[in-house]
């Protein structure tokens, strides 16, 4: 079975100023099937302040075409999305002098300010700009790159916005597009969609180099060869959220010269909000998930503890599953060997139980599937699941995708931040899916058989698979955590009561009190036996314990 990514485009050409002079700027909104009304907001919002542009000067007025672009499983990174703006859609055009890319929760404060801010810059030039994000350190969520010192490589923060100028857009396409054997991809996983888009510029274009020595090499240090790459530029107006500035009039070169005075933010990010349909929504609590947690024996004294010490009283309905019942936590038996990685048979048999526990309950809509080593906030879960229609299908996570530039790519989400699934969805894993072999990486083997039975992965930025340093601190800010990932070099409490809200519990008070009653590649997929969905002809690398495709954090 081949899936194939669709997407819809609603052209929308609008013509700004009193005469139109050939010029173009398209305006792309990158929208998830869940955040429909939130595109055509934004949408609405550049129809309403076209009614303000009749002020703009004639002679840097653009034709304006609005797309927004629906993406269907694999097209949420712009450089997989890329090759889609030519071909039969030909929205990328030569006189496309700006592309501005949002999502579907920017927020385009002034079409007006910002058109001004791009006639002062060079649309022939291999730029783009945008708020430009640092790490701290090097992280396993950015593939560890430049790990000697990643504090001086800028990133966009896509959620704010980013303008790119036609000429590094048209490059880029025409790069990915071909497919180009010299264009550098570090990896097949798609994690962070902007650190990827910008390291790969950064790889794979570059102006014309002025001084190179006859045999084409330079001598540069680095200060000059950042400056012969193409890097992020900051621009003050693209913000991560909205802050109060002085009003945008022009102002006197003797004023700015004096006190510089800030741009107001032309387009920032705003924070997420439940995608699901806000008219249906239906309060929910710790007590309507059932949390299946997935540990094994040498972490049951290490890693439980601190589970019961954080989150555990906030999540009444969890249950430990492991290779060996301890009835001194307890934990429950899969009847699984443990391996090194993978696990997929291991889950299999949690969602089996788990499905077999949930139906001798009352109640439960969710099921969360975390590690031992996984941090929440239940009350910020459960407020997300409100919006969300528990009776459909839906697969909730941080989504991370596989060989997306490839037909046979697929989207998973990633299980140590902790994976959510309504019940009826539980009901339907359990009928169709299955495992090549048991130590095949669990969360990559449910995304490609959910991505097979039409079910999309649904991303929420509050869930994380590391740790709170692993991120740029405007992303924290914006969307609150959820879920952090992993203990090492970090204070799982401290974590917890500064990231994730939350008070520390008596260990031993807490797990009595709360304590459960009675209460689981570019190849076919195959139909077999009772319904399960099979993934025919498995490369070597699946199995798990020497898999080379398993980023497993």
């Amino acid at each position: 079975m081949q899936l194939k990514p669709s997407f819809l485009v609603l052209p929308l050409l609008l013509c700004l100023g009193r005469v139109c002079v050939g010029k173009e700027i398209l305006l792309i909104i990158s929208c998830p099937q869940q955040a429909e009304i939130n595109c055509r907001t934004l949408r609405e919002s550049l129809l309403q302040q076209q009614q303000l542009n009749e002020a703009i000067p004639t002679d840097y007025a653009y034709d304006i075409k609005v797309h927004i672009l629906q993406e269907l499983f694999n097209y949420w990174t712009l450089l997989d999305a890329l090759p889609h703006l030519r071909g039969q859609t030909r929205l990328l055009n030569t006189n496309t002098d700006w592309i501005i890319w949002c999502q579907h929760n920017t927020h385009v404060a002034s079409l007006r300010g910002l058109l001004e801010q791009l006639h002062r810059r060079d649309a022939q030039e291999l730029a783009y700009y945008g708020h430009a994000l640092y790490d701290a350190e090097a992280t396993i969520v950015h593939h560890f790159a430049n790990y000697k010192d990643p504090t001086w490589f800028p990133y966009p923060m896509l959620s704010a916005g980013v303008v790119f100028t036609g000429a590094l857009l048209r490059s880029l396409v025409e790069l990915v597009a071909v497919n180009a054997p010299n264009a550098t991809r570090h990896s097949e996983f798609a994690i962070d969609a902007a650190h990827e888009l910008a390291r790969f510029i950064f790889d794979n274009l570059a102006p014309a180099v002025p001084n190179a020595d006859d045999d084409g090499k330079t001598d540069v240090d680095f200060v000059d060869m950042l400056q012969r790459k193409i890097i992020l530029k900051s621009a003050d107006y693209i913000c991560p959220w909205a802050r109060v500035s002085p009003a945008w009039s022009l102002q006197s070169s003797e004023t700015t010269a004096k006190k510089p005075v800030p741009l107001p933010c032309f387009l920032h990010a705003k924070p997420e909000v439940a995608a699901g349909n806000a008219a249906h929504c239906v309060h929910t609590t710790g007590a309507h998930i059932y949390f299946a947690i997935k540990t094994c024996a040498k972490f049951h004294k290490e890693r439980i503890p601190i589970i019961e010490r954080t989150w555990a009283p906030d999540a009444m309905r969890r249950k430990y599953y492991s290779d060996v019942a301890d009835a001194g936590i307890p934990t429950i038996s899969t009847g699984q060997a443990n391996v090194p990685t993978g696990h997929c048979a291991k889950t299999l048999a949690i969602l089996q139980l788990s499905l077999k526990d949930i139906n001798e309950q009352a109640d439960i809509r969710w099921l969360m599937l975390v590690d031992d080593d996984t941090l929440l906030s239940v009350p910020r879960l459960s407020a997300l699941l409100s919006c969300y229609n528990h009776t459909a299908h839906m697969y909730l996570g941080e989504r991370y995708g596989y060989r997306l530039y490839a037909p046979d790519g697929f989207n998973y989400h990633t299980g140590g931040a902790g994976i959510v699934l309504s019940v009826p969805l539980v009901r339907l894993m359990v009928e169709h899916c299955s495992c090549p072999t048991a130590s095949a990486p669990d969360d990559m083997i449910l995304g490609y058989c959910l991505q097979a039975l039409g079910v999309p992965a649904v991303h929420v930025p509050g869930l994380h698979q590391a740790r709170p340093q692993d991120y740029a601190p405007e992303l924290l800010q914006l969307n609150a955590p959820i879920s952090f990932h992993k203990y090492w070099h970090t204070s799982p409490e401290h974590t917890y009561t500064r990231w994730l809200g939350g008070t520390l519990a008596n260990a031993s008070s807490a797990r009595h009190a709360s304590r459960p009653g009675k209460d689981g590649l570019g190849t076919p997929l195959q139909l077999h036996g009772r319904g399960l969905l099979q993934l025919a002809n498995m490369g070597a690398g699946w199995d798990g314990g020497t898999s080379k495709h398993h980023l497993d954090l």
